[in-house]
């Protein structure tokens, strides 16, 4: 039942195993974290046509099929770049190049990256000032793919690409991608690299071309691997973010839309940003009458396949020292829980606090990484101190009350902050006050009585409501303890008070399948997530979205498929103090989730029915806190547990109780397992924590 953290370890060499680093590397200092400016953001105006690649004269584009044509026919004669004559078709095309020709290569993309690994910029890519222009239908049959304008299969091949990234870095992926011969795939790839990446800023320059010509028979089926082809290499230099969720706390959220045609650039909402520079190749190719990119995922990143996305994470800055709010040294604490958020304090600073490092990996769907993907752009600025919300007073006063039992739990709010003030095990090194996920028992009657009289199925505390002795759902008899019932003039207040199960269970077939979860969640912030200061856990509480029948007589007194740890009952009786949710929080400062306040009449009748489980006559806590000087209220429970043989079985159920105390301004949460009644144990242990502080 303990949790386990784990850390990534940044690898340097962006790539799998075995795959050979990128050669001649130079690396680059940090650029100040600043909206980039020039290149590193190219506007879009979509009532503008794409810019056409650089060239002498206007270059034609025309509308692509989705792919191209895999074989010439009759319709189809006038896709030639060469006009035919009335005699048949134009000679075979020769070709003149600028420098000798190589063979075809393997494309090879940089196999390590990173702000160690910055390759400089070649030759930028220049945009012609005429724009592109469209063949007038009139004249001619639209031609299929890209229609360069080059004096040499290599200008052309180098046309074309400069066609495409155009088109990828003004974020014009729809045009993009029309270039290639798998438009689908290369759009939800230029897609989600910008918005994986959080992009600020993106520059793509052409270096240079080699091209291979086939040796097929003039007039036959031209393809990648027959007809004329080249290979481009270009530069790329990418400005990436790291997910909103990572930036400091106040920073603005990120707006990146994903839609094709949003710059190629998407707002981050962090100023964390670091430069990633590689060098990669596409293949062009000539095929009936046009122009196309080969798609292949790795020519956008290193590696990159079809069922990977290239992201960036953040590495969370770390601290020199984790204090308690007295500036005491955290790493010394002899309890569990406290240890526990000193060392994740310690590996990682909270929100605010240092500057987070950025890195790109590459992750499979189910958002696993690809072993040895990750590179390192941007170190973390770690922190020095940071100071959480306990209170050694509280503290020692926690520690003691759970050292008089084995197998006890707490937790101590701080109502009107949220702060965590105390965190106390006495079971071996688990630390099951921030850690279990058990039945609540009678303690969660607190969120069913707040469902009953905020949706009127209970009007008052005093409303007459009886308590059967049994209750049968389906075939399945719920019994309270030892044989209790209540006649039908007992006031409702009397019911929780003395927790009498079935005064609750008979409501399953009237409150609705969804409104105990809802409560939960609406008012007191259960079922969700907490970031507490050490990252997103939980939920610290869980409950079925809904539930009918036995299962849902059973939750409402707290037991069926119901989970929660001290933590989450520790803020429901400081919920009900406030009247207001406040997410605990054991670093100050830090981000709080919100929910509905309780509304007013409710709230004062919560405080009515917590207040006679320890005054009432009859009350499950009735004397338990005498000794406590300023009015306390509270809720016991006695949580069963099923199951298990032999040394294995529980033979008691767990002891639970929780209070809050408005003078004191402090809400406790404490569980006791395998101990019997909640008043008999962990009452007295809360009582204790109580009587020292007072």
């Amino acid at each position: 039942m303990t949790e386990n953290s784990g850390q990534n370890q940044a690898r340097r060499g962006y790539g799998r195993p075995g795959q050979q680093p990128p050669g001649q590397q130079h690396a680059q200092p940090w650029a100040a974290a600043a909206q980039p400016e020039g290149p590193w953001t190219v506007p879009v105006h979509k009532s503008q046509p794409t810019p056409p690649p650089p060239t002498a004269r206007a270059v034609e584009v025309h509308a692509a099929p989705t792919d191209p044509p895999t074989e010439p026919g009759p319709a189809w004669a006038g896709w030639n770049r060469e006009p035919e004559d009335a005699q048949g078709p134009a000679s075979p095309r020769v070709a003149t190049f600028g420098e000798p020709a190589r063979s075809r290569k393997k494309l090879i993309v940089a196999g390590g990256i990173g702000a160690a690994g910055i390759i400089a910029l070649a030759t930028a890519l220049v945009v012609g000032q005429g724009g592109l222009t469209r063949r007038n239908p009139a004249s001619a049959a639209a031609p299929s793919g890209f229609q360069p304008t080059g004096t040499s299969l290599t200008s052309d091949a180098q046309q074309t690409a400069q066609a495409f990234l155009a088109a990828w870095q003004s974020g014009n992926f729809q045009q993009a991608a029309q270039y290639t011969d798998d438009p689908a795939a290369a759009l939800k790839t230029l897609t989600d690299y910008r918005n994986s990446l959080h992009l600020n800023g993106l520059q793509l320059s052409s270096q240079t071309a080699s091209t291979n010509v086939s040796t097929a028979a003039a007039g036959a089926s031209a393809s990648p691997d027959s007809g004329p082809s080249g290979s481009v290499s270009f530069s790329v230099t990418a400005r990436v973010g790291i997910p909103p969720t990572t930036a400091p706390i106040g920073s603005p959220a990120s707006t990146g839309a994903s839609d094709s045609a949003a710059p190629a650039s998407a707002p981050a909402g962090t100023s964390v940003v670091a430069t990633w520079s590689y060098t990669s190749k596409l293949t062009a190719y000539e095929k009936v009458g046009g122009w196309w990119i080969k798609w292949d995922p790795a020519l956008v990143a290193p590696h990159l396949t079809a069922s990977e996305t290239v992201a960036s994470t953040a590495i969370a800055p770390t601290a020199s020292e984790v204090v308690d709010a007295s500036g005491n040294d955290l790493s010394a604490a002899t309890d569990p829980g406290v240890k526990n958020i000193a060392a994740a304090l310690r590996k990682s600073a909270p929100g605010g606090e240092g500057t987070p490092g950025v890195q790109v990996q590459l992750e499979r769907a189910d958002g696993t990484t690809v072993a040895g993907s990750a590179d390192v752009l941007r170190q973390p600025v770690d922190t020095g101190v940071v100071t959480t919300t306990i209170d050694p007073k509280v503290e020692a006063a926690a520690q003691a009350a759970v050292a008089t039992h084995a197998e006890s739990s707490m937790v101590v709010i701080r109502p009107s902050t949220g702060a965590i003030l105390a965190v106390a095990n006495n079971d071996g090194q688990n630390d099951f006050a921030l850690t279990a996920r058990i039945a609540p028992g009678s303690t969660n009657k607190i969120i069913t009585s707040t469902a009953l009289l905020a949706n009127g199925l209970i009007a008052s505390p005093s409303t007459p409501d009886q308590c059967p002795m049994s209750l049968d759902v389906d075939g399945t008899v719920f019994h309270n303890d030892t044989g209790m019932s209540e006649p039908a003039s007992t006031p409702f207040l009397t019911d929780f008070a003395v927790s009498c199960n079935d005064a609750f269970a008979k409501w399953y077939n009237q409150i609705g399948d969804t409104t105990l979860a809802q409560t939960a969640q609406k008012y007191y912030g259960l079922n969700e997530q907490w970031n507490i200061g050490l990252g997103e856990a939980g939920p610290y509480y869980v409950i079925p979205p809904s539930s009918s029948n036995g299962e849902l007589a059973q939750e409402l007194f707290g037991q069926g498929q119901l989970e929660t740890a001290p933590l989450a009952m520790a803020s429901v009786a400081a919920t009900v103090d406030t009247g207001t949710f406040k997410q605990p929080i054991v670093v100050p400062g830090q981000a709080q989730l919100g929910a509905t306040p309780l509304p007013d009449d409710v709230k004062q009748d919560l405080w009515q029915l917590m207040r006679a489980v320890t005054t009432q006559p009859g009350g499950t806590a009735y004397q338990v806190f005498a000794g406590v000087n300023s009015p306390v209220y509270g809720k016991t429970g006695t949580a069963d547990v099923g199951g298990g043989d032999g040394a294995a079985a529980q033979q008691k159920p767990n002891s639970w109780m929780v209070v809050f105390d408005p003078t004191l301004d402090l809400a406790l949460g404490c569980v006791v397992l395998d101990a019997g009644y909640g008043a008999a144990v962990a009452g007295p242990e809360e009582a204790h924590v109580l009587e020292a502080l007072q």
